[in-house]
Order: C-alpha cells, then sequence, then structure tokens
C-alpha cells in the first residue's frame, strides 16, 4: 500500500505555501481539473455547513494533500461520483463509532494515511501565527471533510 510520508507532507507544504497567489491559485485549478468530483464534494460540505471558512481551508488542504501524494510520486485516477457514492456508507459509520465510542479505528483502517489524518489532526487543533484557533464547529466539520477526501485520494490510488 502506498504511504505519503512525513517527507512529503513537508515538501507539500513548502512548496504550497512558497507559492505566490496567483501561482497558487493555477495550481489548485489544475489540481481540481484533475479532481473536479471530488473538488465539488469538499465545496458542497461548505454549502451544507453554512461556512464560507470550511471551503476555504478544504481547498488548501486539498492542494497540499495532493501536492503530498504527487511528492510521493503516488498516481490517482479520477475520483468519480460513484467512487463517492460507495466511500459514504463506510465513512458514515466510521464517523458515527467516533461519536459514540471516541474510537478512531474504523476511521484510519478506511483511510489508511496515517501521516495525512495526523498531520490534519494537528493543522485542526493548532493555532496559526496571530494565535486564532478555528471555533470547534469549524474543527469538527474540517475533521469530517479532510477524512473523507483523503479517505477518497486513498481509494484512488493508481497501482
Amino acid at each position: 500500500m502506498s504511504q505519503v510520508s512525513i517527507e512529503n507532507i513537508e515538501a507539500a507544504i513548502k512548496k504550497i505555501d512558497g507559492l505566490s497567489e496567483d501561482a497558487l491559485d493555477k495550481k489548485i485549478e489544475t489540481y481540481t481539473l484533475k479532481q473536479q468530483n471530488l473538488v465539488n464534494y469538499l465545496l458542497q460540505a461548505g454549502l451544507e455547513y453554512e461556512n464560507e471558512d470550511l471551503n476555504m481551508f478544504s481547498i488548501y488542504y486539498f492542494a497540499i494533500v495532493y501536492e503530498a501524494f504527487e511528492q510521493g510520486g503516488i498516481n490517482l485516477k479520477e475520483i468519480t461520483e460513484d467512487d463517492i457514492d460507495n466511500f459514504q456508507d463506510p465513512f458514515v459509520l466510521a464517523l458515527d463509532t467516533i461519536y459514540k465510542d471516541e474510537d478512531y479505528s474504523p476511521m484510519q483502517d478506511l483511510i489508511q494515511q496515517h501521516h495525512l489524518s495526523q498531520f490534519m489532526m494537528n493543522e485542526i487543533e493548532s493555532v496559526d501565527e496571530d494565535g486564532e484557533s478555528l471555533t470547534e464547529q469549524t474543527k469538527t466539520q474540517l475533521f469530517i471533510v479532510s477524512s473523507g477526501m483523503i479517505g477518497l485520494m486513498q481509494g484512488a490510488i493508481v497501482g
């Protein structure tokens, strides 16, 4: 099984955060064209939760996670709407287990990308340069969206 390493994540952060705003927009556009259904899935969550900040964070972390897969030389097939539909039932069951029993193991088994999951957990709980942290609502929503994103990308690995 192909794993994104800590080094892949660090290289992705350095690359994405080192881009100018225009270059970042172009990079996100390139990745979006490769994974339109996934991006639609991410943005739909922001609409459903009525949280514009969530969309901003989702797209930023989409760029980092996608770049981390690229840094690892891990190729992804295009995620289809069927892939998303087939992912939903086990994903919702894993979320239910977290909320009922505080057991993250079914989610970890589903996502299968320990380093990316740990990176996102650290990011969600961290404080930014200005000493600001995410609201509890945004933390929960970003956890759900990023877990789904990573799990879907894991399922799209070619080879």
